[in-house]
């Protein structure tokens, strides 16, 4: 009789884990098929799981491409957006093994333009960053904006050109964005990305992600346009 429970219980997991299994693939294809739709009526074309012509893709070489493992594309959609050349997708990507493992999936928009940033990664400080940054002194902060450096953790490899990106226009616009949004903003080169770690946006969604992404985009490249010459 106890052997049998086990057997049930085992029979019993294993289903729940294919139903879960399945429902999530029915979700996935559900939100392409959305965003196939979607992508004419915001001008964009649906370009799938590849981009379709990697001379015209964006640089992405920012730190969120350095993490984990297993990292794909899925849902890729670019067009033009609010003056920009703009790229919208799915990005996955996988930390640690095993039962410790973590799939982390987020929309990601990317906006390219003819203004040069440095490399720089910006997002939501939180203690574990606080605590970290006593020993490694890697958080960029401005004494002129105390606000955003509470709120934000600011990296880059060359400090003095992201100091001079982030003037005090762009930190005044960084602070006032809500806190519980909690972007994450990154650049490289050309191409600035804006996302929300582990959030995936819904095809209803995506018209108003790239309104408020745009205007990002917009601050940011105008700051870029304010820097000296490299």
């Amino acid at each position: 009789m106890h052997g049998n429970v086990n057997t049930y219980l085992v029979v019993g997991i294993f289903a729940v884990v294919i139903i879960f299994i399945v429902i999530s693939q029915i979700q996935v294809k559900r939100r392409t098929k959305a965003l196939i739709a979607l992508a004419p009526t915001i001008g964009f074309t649906f370009e799938g799981d590849d981009w379709g012509d990697l001379t015209r893709a964006p640089r992405l070489q920012m730190p969120l491409f350095d993490r984990g493992h297993s990292q794909r594309f899925r849902n890729i959609m670019r067009g033009h957006f609010a003056g920009f050349d703009a790229s919208l997708f799915d990005y996955w990507y996988t930390t640690g093994g095993g039962k410790s493992s973590h799939t982390w999936t987020q929309t990601v928009v990317a906006f390219t333009q003819d203004l040069w940033m440095p490399v720089f990664e910006l997002r939501p400080e939180g203690v574990l960053d606080r605590v970290a940054d006593v020993f490694t002194h890697k958080d960029i902060d401005f004494d002129s904006n105390p606000e955003f450096s509470r709120r934000y953790l600011l990296r880059g490899a060359e400090v003095d050109r992201v100091r001079e990106l982030f003037a005090p226009p762009l930190l005044t616009f960084l602070e006032g964005l809500s806190s519980g949004e909690k972007w994450r903003i990154e650049g490289d080169g050309y191409t600035l990305i804006v996302y929300r770690s582990d959030a995936i946006v819904s095809a209803e969604e995506i018209q108003p992600l790239l309104d408020q992404t745009s205007s990002m985009a917009r601050t940011f490249f105008g700051s870029c346009g304010r820097m000296k010459s490299t």
